[in-house]
């Protein structure tokens, strides 16, 4: 797994999910030995790898499902058409340790495992797959109700006839419109598409979740979407996936499919079709916005990144780098085709949209897997924002999504602060100390720092501090743009860190032991800039 995903994941599970009040939930342990085996509580859970579909089986809508850590299998047996049934109005929370009472107390998504598992006689390690489910789970005809979050789907191998070709970790058609958050499928296959996902006539929404490992057949490694309206990803993470035609990401004659803040690595295509992360065609307007698209491959065709063929697509503030044509090639044509709309984006070796620049992104580690953007990056303040969609506020791992770096001059539309081009926004670095101070009469040395996030769209609190301060001494603090350190008064040992223009932050009352140099201060600029504008 690589240090990107790992990094993702662990952000996952900061977020909170307060369950519907009147809800019934019903209990899910793999592990319990004891109990009433009703699912009344953690207690009495329902019990052994089956029991998710004993609880499906008597759940009403309205209800929410607790499972608890194990391996879950739709049968005990070697049905393979057996799989878990999402049900409308029906929440299934997965990630618990067996103790919580709510979601939102579950450890980070990915410490504890809820898998969802196709391999009914456990032999995949052995590379034999032949038993294993057709789908491990099925999302059809379910209304937007239905959710399933914190878990692992694995092993689903979709190499039968009609539906029981597409689709090996779940099958979604007939009008289904589930949701999926923190959700990582891994090592699912199908024949014709979709090793991940099928999606036909449908309209799911997967928010934080994994697609990897996924062998899609024909079309689509991770995923192969036909025919359907307003398929959603956000913040979703595509990696090493593979399928003739669109090595992650199919999308045929659907309209209305978007993908916002999500990552494309290391997929693969190896037919004609092209497309090594993504294929859009056949009528399709797909959207995808502020997306990371790097280090793909499509081994016959041209387009390693995105092939857009016969249908509309808008491709915006994204960043297209490092994918391969046959051979390793590494040039624009390789990132994306002549017939995509791309916009203010970032494309190696150039491409002829607004906005697009060939300025090296300088991602953090690209050999890790790690995407976030460093400074003197091309794709910093230089993204579109009337391109983002309505109510996205934060980036890949739920940073502030727009954040202004001062440093950069504003080259994107909108007011600032101005979107960065990809699925990472820098964030502020916070402020540089310039000076050393000089020791004072009584032999103190004082010390400037900081804690906290310097973006005020953040809203994450931000405080400057000083400590081993001569005890009992008032002070100030001054912020501004830029520094020197130069002797201020004279006296040898006052030196100003920071040149005009700078914003003085009023009074702060010392506390301290006299004579000692223990004394310190501290000012929160969130709440000072809450209260009023700081004054020069």
């Amino acid at each position: 797994m690589s240090t990107l995903l790992l990094r993702s994941l662990s952000l996952m599970g900061l977020i909170a999910l307060a369950p519907a009040a009147s809800a019934g939930v019903l209990h899910v342990s793999a592990t319990l030995m004891t109990g009433a085996n009703d699912g009344s509580s953690w207690a009495d859970a329902f019990q052994g790898s089956d029991g998710l579909q004993q609880a499906l089986t008597v759940a009403l809508a309205g209800d929410q499902i607790f499972v608890g850590q194990g391996t879950y299998k739709a049968t005990q047996g070697t049905d393979r058409k057996a799989s878990h049934r999402l049900l409308s109005d029906v929440e299934v929370y997965g990630g618990f340790m067996g103790t919580e009472s709510t979601p939102g107390e579950r450890p980070a998504f990915g410490t504890v495992l809820s898998i969802l598992s196709g391999d009914l006689l456990g032999d995949d390690g052995f590379g034999m797959f032949g038993e294993n489910s057709f789908h491990v789970v099925k999302g059809s005809g379910v209304n937007s109700g239905a959710l399933l979050d914190g878990f692992q789907i694995v092993g689903g191998n979709s190499n039968g006839s009609g539906n029981n070709d597409t689709g090996g970790g779940m099958l979604c058609v007939n009008g289904g419109a589930p949701r999926l958050r923190f959700c990582a499928f891994d090592k699912n296959r199908s024949t014709f598409g979709g090793g991940a996902v099928y999606v036909e006539s449908s309209s799911p929404t997967f928010e934080d979740c994994t697609f990897t490992g996924g062998d899609g057949g024909s079309f689509g490694g991770a995923f192969d979407i036909a025919s359907s309206t307003g398929v959603t990803f956000e913040r979703c993470h595509f990696e090493d996936n593979t399928a003739l035609r669109a090595g992650a990401l199919e999308i045929f004659s659907s309209t209305g499919v978007v993908a916002v803040n999500c990552t494309f690595r290391a997929n693969t295509a190896t037919g004609a079709g092209g497309g090594g992360a993504i294929w859009i065609g056949s009528g399709s307007n797909a959207r995808i916005v502020n997306c990371t698209i790097v280090d793909n491959d499509s081994t016959t065709q041209n387009v390693g990144g995105i092939r857009v063929q016969g249908a509309p697509a808008v491709i915006a503030n994204c960043i297209l780098w490092g994918n391969q044509g046959p051979g390793g090639a590494q040039g624009a044509g390789n990132q994306v085709n002549g017939a995509a709309n791309v916009t203010y984006s970032v494309v190696e070796g150039g491409n002829a949209g607004t906005g697009t620049v060939s300025g090296d992104p300088l991602f953090a580690s690209s050999g890790t897997g790690d995407y976030a953007l460093t400074a003197g990056s091309s794709a910093i303040d230089a993204g579109d924002n009337t391109a983002v969609p309505a109510g996205i506020s934060t980036d890949f791992v739920l940073n502030a999504r727009f954040v202004d770096d001062p440093s950069v001059a504003d080259t994107g539309v909108g007011p600032a602060p101005v979107v960065d081009m990809g699925a990472f926004e820098l964030q502020s670095a916070g402020p540089v100390s310039y000076c050393t101070a000089g020791t004072s009469a009584n032999g103190c040395l004082a010390l400037l720092g900081a804690s906290g996030t310097a973006s005020a769209s953040a809203n994450s609190g931000f405080t400057l501090q000083a400590s081993g301060v001569d005890g009992l001494k008032d002070g100030l603090f001054f912020i501004g743009t830029s520094g020197r350190q130069a002797n201020s008064w004279g006296n040898g040992t006052s030196f100003q860190c920071v040149i005009p223009p700078v914003a003085r932050m009023g009074l702060l009352v010392g506390s301290g032991t006299s004579g000692a140099c223990d004394g310190a201060f501290a000012q929160d600029l969130n709440a000072r800039w809450q209260a009023k504008p700081a004054q020069n």
